[in-house]
């Protein structure tokens, strides 16, 4: 009856609006605790990582913080999850060379009270070395324990490192890693006009375009890429620079490289999943993506190529 009708359209606002609610009180909790944590740490850093559970999906067994200074120096926290046993691992890797015994902590963050585990100092020799060293806890906690002893709520979960033997007036720094599913302009298209004007030996750039919070750009090489070279076309995604100033970190992406079929909707299609550099990173794509034989008609009509991409998901970083 519409009587009933205008009741379950009550019910389903009134539902909506109490989700909305505890998203908005649990978005303003989590604020308020990372400017206390910030203001009472000030030679910490901590990493938030939010859409846990998709982590499994993607199969992503490790992922970096950007580099951060702690006490005039360069740090990363990688955050490594064993999907086979269930086990999360923390660890803290020097960016500088150094040469020197520091106190250090790694921990992860409980979301019920002002709390982090373990507590522990641990002694940390720094050898002088040119390459970075990693060193923490293996198998910190189960995902199982994560879970119930509150330090996974929501679907996130919030680990750090500290210098406690470190003294400075800078307050304590974080960020947020998120994995974001068909992210807004996840598909971009490249029509390639007057493809046979295009210097078939040499490698050719679409318009900058932006996902998530990143440049982007779809690389194109007609005749084949090295090994590739005179067999195949070979196409690219570009990672450029970031925009808001987002934090500096590896990107993952799942994309799928594509060439338009113009006549029959058939089009040819290679899907990959990588962790594309902070730095400019043209390595990402396909060097064998269409052989020569081709690059005719249907994919290519009235000199006009079309080639596009679709990120079908891709992680953003920012500072929270």
């Amino acid at each position: 009856s519409k009587n009933n009708i205008i009741f379950s359209i009550y019910i389903y606002i009134c539902y909506y609006h109490d989700q909305l609610q505890v998203s908005i009180f649990s978005f303003s909790l989590f604020t308020v605790m990372v400017q206390e944590f910030k203001k009472n740490h000030t030679n910490s850093h901590l990493f938030k990582i939010d859409n846990f559970s998709l982590l499994t999906k993607y199969e992503i067994d490790c992922i970096e913080s950007s580099v951060f200074d702690l006490c005039g120096r360069k740090w990363k926290i990688l955050v490594n999850y064993d999907e086979d046993e269930e086990h999360v691992s923390i660890f803290f890797e020097n960016q500088d060379p150094l040469d020197v015994e520091l106190e250090y902590q790694v921990y992860v963050v409980s979301q019920l009270k002002a709390v982090w585990y373990p507590k522990a100092n641990v002694k940390w020799d720094f050898s002088a070395s040119s390459k970075p060293i990693a060193k923490g806890i293996t198998n910190l906690m189960s995902l199982d324990d994560l879970k119930s002893k509150g330090f996974l709520i929501e679907d996130c979960c919030m680990f750090g490192a500290s210098l406690p033997d470190q003294k400075t007036e800078r307050p304590g720094t974080a960020e947020c890693f998120s994995l974001i599913e068909k992210p807004l302009n996840n598909k971009v298209t490249w029509m390639m006009t007057k493809f046979s004007s295009f210097d078939a030996e040499k490698a050719h750039q679409s318009n900058e375009f932006i996902v998530g919070n990143r440049k982007w750009r779809i690389e194109v090489h007609p005749r084949g890429h090295e090994e590739a070279k005179g067999e195949s076309c070979s196409v690219y995604l570009v990672g450029e620079g970031y925009i808001n100033n987002a934090p500096k970190t590896k990107t993952f992406a799942k994309s799928k490289l594509r060439a338009l079929d113009q006549v029959n909707r058939n089009h040819l299609e290679a899907t990959d999943s990588y962790w594309v550099d902070e730095e400019y990173d043209d390595t990402n794509g396909f060097m064998e993506f269409m052989p020569l034989s081709k690059l005719c008609e249907p994919y290519l009509v009235k000199d006009k190529f079309y080639v596009g991409v679709e990120f079908e998901v891709i992680s953003v970083a920012k500072y929270v």
